[in-house]
């Protein structure tokens, strides 16, 4: 048991959900370009963060296994929808020397654009090929069989 991670699981448990209703209560403070059920797996990422924390805490390592892969598919849905479905990409590049901002540059939309798209493509392709690895090495585990 980690006994100090379940107060910070229970914070972010809390401000998930309290940030969830105040999106469902009052939307119209959002983004026009996020429909409310994907604007929605932000808060439910907090509270998957606060949950895996509890799990954690009160030694469920497989349950909090289970929390993690799920919050990593809420990350992964929140920066594909922001790169590839969003309508307006805003972005500024700095250049700073420990933490000091020398240099500044807003680049068009469409650079923006781009090289998030790229960025991200490149994300979801380390997944999908950790997930061929993982499932080629399954299959490859049954064929061996062990030497008796």
């Amino acid at each position: 048991m980690n006994r100090p991670l379940i107060p910070f699981g229970i914070v972010f448990v809390v401000l998930g959900l309290g940030t969830g209703w105040l999106m469902v209560a009052h939307p119209e403070g959002l983004n026009g370009s996020w429909p409310l059920g994907i604007a929605l797996v932000v808060p439910a990422a907090f509270v998957l963060g606060g949950l895996h924390a509890l799990a954690l805490g009160l030694g469920y390592p497989s349950l909090s296994a289970a929390f993690l892969k799920v919050l990593v598919i809420c990350f992964l849905a929140i920066g594909n929808w922001a790169a590839f479905f969003t309508a307006r990409v805003p972005c500024r590049q700095t250049a700073s020397f420990f933490g000091v901002p020398i240099l500044q540059r807003y680049p068009s939309e469409l650079e923006c654009r781009n090289e998030l798209r790229t960025l991200i493509a490149c994300v979801d392709a380390v997944v999908v090929l950790f997930f061929v690895a993982l499932a080629w090495h399954k299959v490859r585990s049954r064929r061996v069989k062990p030497a008796q």
